[in-house]
C-alpha cells in the first residue's frame, strides 16, 4: 500500500453561509461551522471569518500534537 497524503483532510473543512448577497463596499455577514467538531459562530466580516477558521485550525494542530508530547 502507498502513503498518500489527503490533501483536502475532513478535519480542515468549513460550511460558510453569507446573509445577503454580496454588494460592494458592505462587509460579508454571515455563519461559519466546522464540519468535524460542529462548532461555529456568527461573522460581521472577513476578518471575524478567518479569525474563527484560524482559531479551530489552530487548535487542531494543538489537538493532534499532544499525544506525541507524552511520555509513558
Amino acid at each position: 500500500m502507498t502513503n498518500t497524503r489527503v490533501l483536502f483532510p475532513a478535519a480542515s473543512a468549513f460550511v460558510i453561509q453569507f446573509a445577503t448577497p454580496y454588494t460592494p463596499g458592505n462587509p460579508r455577514a454571515g455563519r461559519v461551522e466546522h464540519v468535524i467538531s460542529g462548532r461555529a459562530r456568527r461573522f460581521r466580516d472577513e476578518t471575524q471569518l478567518m479569525a474563527f477558521v484560524a482559531e479551530v485550525l489552530g487548535s487542531l494542530d494543538v489537538d493532534a500534537a499532544a499525544p506525541a508530547n507524552l511520555k509513558p
